[in-house]
């Protein structure tokens, strides 16, 4: 039974993996039609896009009792974020820059919102209260940065038909089938998987299923990065921040408040601290991640699984 969960949990992720990928590649379509600014399309469409996973994995947890795993699943993804997938970028494509646009407020306010749901489960619960409280700041700043969207570039790669397009929002809608199908499978093999292991759903989040919903962030933005695009990777990055950390753990508390393993929850929370102050810091230190700086994020992510491990 353990080894058939196992089979089915790997093949679900990789057709979520593969769906967010499609995703992906059919919404930045709408970024050559449109004309739509770089960052505001990393952040906004593709932040959603990349988000995809994270979403469908958190409903189906919540619609089934165990809301834990997708807590689990957001504070791993996010370091998945900051660490493995930022480190895999600035290594293959040398370095990531941070052009002029986005700005250090820009960076602290992404930084306050991964921090808030972290504040708020301190009571070892995040309530439907709380959810709300989330929702809300999300709103707050997507409706600012909709009105400072002036202030970044337009991307100007290529042309796109109307036919093209359509074809996109067909494959987008099968995408999203294909995301939901392989969620509900993620969701019901990792309970299988914790079960049988005695682990806590937490932790299976942490570390198994973060790694799956961040592969389509890791494919766009080192695709991003090679191809000269940074904003487009950066905004992709912290929209996917922003999305999890707050509108998709808002949801998911709104469906089933979310009580998890306080122990995994401190140790997840003390990395996420410690990796989004070292990606500010490289952030705003020469305006780009180098690939040494990338290295050190990759050791950091392997210290960050280790000490789940031996601490679980």
């Amino acid at each position: 039974m353990l080894i058939m969960s196992f089979l089915f949990f790997i093949i679900a992720c990789i057709g979520l993996a593969g769906s967010g990928h499609l995703v992906v590649k059919s919404l930045i379509k709408v970024d050559k039609y449109y004309h739509v600014r770089e960052f505001v399309i990393g952040f906004l469409l593709i932040g959603i896009a990349t988000s995809m996973p994270e979403l469908f994995v958190g409903i189906m947890s919540a619609l089934n009792n165990i809301s834990s795993l997708s807590f689990g699943n957001i504070l791993g993804a996010a370091i998945v974020d900051l660490t493995l997938v930022v480190g895999i970028v600035a290594f293959l494509g040398k370095d990531v820059k941070f052009e002029a646009e986005i700005e250090k407020r820009t960076l602290f306010i992404i930084a306050a919102m991964i921090i808030l749901p972290l504040i708020l489960f301190l009571d070892q619960e995040l309530s439907r209260f709380d959810g709300i409280i989330l929702i809300t700041v999300f709103f707050l700043y997507i409706i600012t940065l909709l009105i400072r969207r002036k202030k970044f570039k337009v991307a100007k790669d290529g042309f796109v038909s109307r036919k093209e397009v359509r074809k996109d929002i067909i494959l987008f809608i099968i995408s999203l089938i294909s995301l939901i199908v392989s969620a509900r499978i993620i969701v019901y093999a990792a309970s299988q998987i914790a079960m049988e292991l005695f682990l806590p759903p937490i932790f299976i989040g942490l570390v198994i299923v973060s790694i799956g919903t961040s592969l389509p962030e890791l494919f766009f933005e080192t695709d991003s990065v090679l191809k000269g695009h940074s904003s487009i990777a950066i905004g992709d990055l912290l929209g996917s921040l922003a999305f999890n950390s707050s509108l998709i753990l808002g949801i998911v508390s709104l469906i089933s408040p979310i009580r998890a393993n306080f122990s995994s929850f401190i140790v997840s929370s003390v990395f996420i601290v410690i990796s989004l102050l070292t990606f500010l810091v490289f952030a705003r230190t020469g305006k780009e991640i180098t690939r040494k700086e990338g290295i050190v994020l990759l050791m950091f992510y392997i210290l960050f699984i280790i000490v789940s491990i031996f601490t679980k």
